[in-house]
């Protein structure tokens, strides 16, 4: 009786682990705060708020961080009275970090000087006053600013990646404990790790730190809300993949890890990889632009026009999209900007298959910005 008692308590306490892992997943709070301009040229001097309303958008979509709403981000600084002219430093981002509660404060500037965009983040721990990541990107000022804010919160993303476990394996299939609530999705990559030697201090004890060392890189193929399903893409023979190894996520497809599994002379050093990003790919963007959701829809059109997107499928569903909503009635204070980006998307290749609908929107659109962004890409066709 007692034999079973205690093989019962052991099963309890099996099943409660993964369940407490889960449970104890939290997503990361930020704030981003209005990006201050610096040089001349701007479309308008909202420029700052309309970079940080991007990259909320970007840091949204992750599903994996918590972000403040920009009202009540407006109302703290008002009641602050603050205003965001106000965060000047790293200690007043704090101050207002700690007012808002979260852990992470997003800041940066514009700079435009003559031909020359830059664009400027830092990250900033709110626990510790301090810049823990700093992020720049530039480019010529023919290139759009918003494909800049995508590449930039790109940059800032990697500092956040998803750990995790593996909690299964069959054969070369194997399972995470992360899934859709922490923001993994189809095709990312990870790089699974076991622990090394451990280091501790002579005198006190502490361990130091724990060497990790990669045995491997798996591919998410298939994600439901908790765990989600992967294949191992390389392992080394020595150390090969287990339950219970370590996941970090990266931002894409790492330089090749060579796969050990037919090597008879695996060795067991761990092998330094240079991230590189993930594009969204077709299915990605037609979900986007079917989603009921005008944030979608704009991200959709905008990654389209950065990522220099020509699949006749995608452009076949914004095309019928965007006919469906340019004279429609608006559903919210950014629906005409959303419309004109996506006018702009659908131009962006010059695919002349879509020259007709353009024309039909640049002289009917009953929104003069959205017949202004017709017009202006039509301009393209005729060069």
């Amino acid at each position: 009786m007692k034999k079973i008692i205690a093989l019962f308590t052991v099963l309890v306490l099996l099943v409660m682990i993964p369940l407490t892992a889960q449970a104890d997943f939290k997503k990361t709070k930020v704030a981003v705060l209005d990006f201050q301009l610096q040089g001349e040229g701007y479309e308008t001097q909202d420029m700052g708020s309309i970079v940080a309303e991007w990259f909320i958008t970007a840091l949204v979509r992750e599903g994996r961080f918590d972000v403040v709403e920009r009202a009540m981000l407006n109302k703290i600084l008002s009641e602050q009275q603050m205003g965001v002219s106000g965060i000047v430093d790293d200690s007043s981002a704090s101050q207002l970090g700690k007012v808002l509660g979260v852990k992470i404060i997003i800041s940066g500037s514009v700079m435009k000087l003559q031909d020359v965009v830059e664009v400027n983040a830092r990250i900033i721990d709110v626990e510790t006053a301090s810049i823990i990541a700093a992020e720049s990107v530039k480019s010529t000022a023919s290139t759009n600013l918003q494909s800049l804010i995508v590449e930039m919160s790109d940059k800032i993303i990697k500092n956040f990646p998803l750990e995790g476990y593996v909690v299964a394996r069959d054969g070369d299939s194997l399972t995470i404990d992360l899934g859709k609530r922490t923001g993994v999705r189809s095709g990312m990559e990870f790089v699974v790790f076991k622990e090394g030697k451990v280091l501790k201090h002579p005198k006190t004890g502490e361990v130091l730190d724990v060497e990790m060392i990669q045995t491997g890189q798996l591919r998410i193929t298939s994600v439901s809300k908790k765990i989600a399903s992967a294949n191992i893409i390389a392992e080394t023979t020595e150390l090969p993949i287990n339950v219970g190894d370590m996941v970090k996520s990266i931002s894409g497809p790492l330089t090749p890890m060579k796969d050990e599994r037919n090597v008879p002379y695996a060795t067991k050093k761990s092998q330094k990889s240079s991230p590189a990003e993930v594009l969204p790919d077709s299915a990605d963007y037609i979900q986007k632009l079917q989603s009921q959701n005008l944030r979608d829809k704009g991200w959709a059109a905008r990654n389209i026009i950065a990522h220099k997107v020509t699949d006749p499928a995608v452009f076949d569903v914004l095309e019928e999209v965007l006919l469906a909503m340019y004279n429609a009635k608006p559903t919210g204070r950014d629906y005409a900007d959303i419309v004109a980006w996506m006018v702009k998307a659908l131009g962006s290749p010059l695919l002349p298959q879509y020259k007709e609908t353009l024309v039909k929107i640049g002289k009917d659109a009953k929104d003069r910005k959205v017949r202004k962004y017709a017009r202006s890409v039509l301009h393209g066709y005729r060069r």
